[in-house]
């Protein structure tokens, strides 16, 4: 099954949307404007980040300020809130999985996961896929696989099929320099592990509600 189509789909139909990273970004400047001073400024040196103020900072987040230099060459600032565990910019934070769950008595449904849990900031209980940070020296395949084993029970494969990985996609552009891996993991529901009610594992203070939806049925219908 194709990533971007379940991505597209799955993403989409829950009133996600996911915005790909972009180094820079030049608007084509009309021939008929009047140039200004700015316009024989070198744009290839900008847009660019000049210095990065420490406003304050938690256990997991903190609060900076980016001074920097837009397009036209004027001096700007933007506030931005970054993860404190974010070891580098070129490396994602975290992983987003998309399981789809298929067995071979049924070849022609297949089910995915998500998870509902209440999020403070949004003061409310949300409906997402599951998800989580990648650990220091972990994978991007092997966190995917472990925050789906942890949040919905789930076994993921590996080895018979390998995981999907999107390249790097940001969540909120404006807010925040988070970044994120969309991995499809297949979900064979006749491995034994897979059947029953899977148990979770869930650290201290996660409270997850795991909902197993239909994406495509035997009359070809999804959800």
């Amino acid at each position: 099954m194709n990533l971007n189509f379940i991505f597209l789909q799955c993403t989409f139909g829950l009133n996600h949307s996911f915005h790909f990273i972009k180094n820079s970004y030049e608007p084509i400047k009309p021939f008929f404007m009047t140039p200004k001073a700015t316009d024989f400024i070198d744009s290839s040196e900008f847009p660019r980040i000049d210095a990065e103020e420490n406003i304050s900072s938690t256990k997991w987040l903190a609060l900076k300020t980016y001074h920097w230099t837009d397009q036209e060459g004027i001096k700007r600032k933007w506030d931005v809130a970054v993860r404190t565990t974010k070891k580098s910019d070129d490396k994602a934070d975290a992983v987003v999985i998309i399981p789809i769950l298929r067995s071979k008595t049924r070849p022609h449904i297949v089910d995915t996961l998500l998870v509902e849990q209440y999020r403070p900031p949004m003061k409310q209980t949300t409906l997402e896929f599951p998800a989580g940070l990648v650990d220091e020296g972990e994978s991007v395949d092997n966190a995917a696989l472990r925050e789906l084993r942890e949040e919905t029970g789930y076994i993921g494969e590996k080895c018979s099929t390998p995981p999907e990985i999107s390249r790097a996609v940001c969540m909120s552009p404006g807010l925040s320099n988070e970044s994120v891996h969309v991995v499809l993991v297949e979900v064979d529901l006749d491995n034994p592990y897979n059947q029953g009610v899977p148990k979770t594992d869930l650290e201290d203070g996660e409270h997850c509600v795991v909902k197993r939806g239909t994406l495509r049925s035997e009359t070809g219908n999804t959800a």
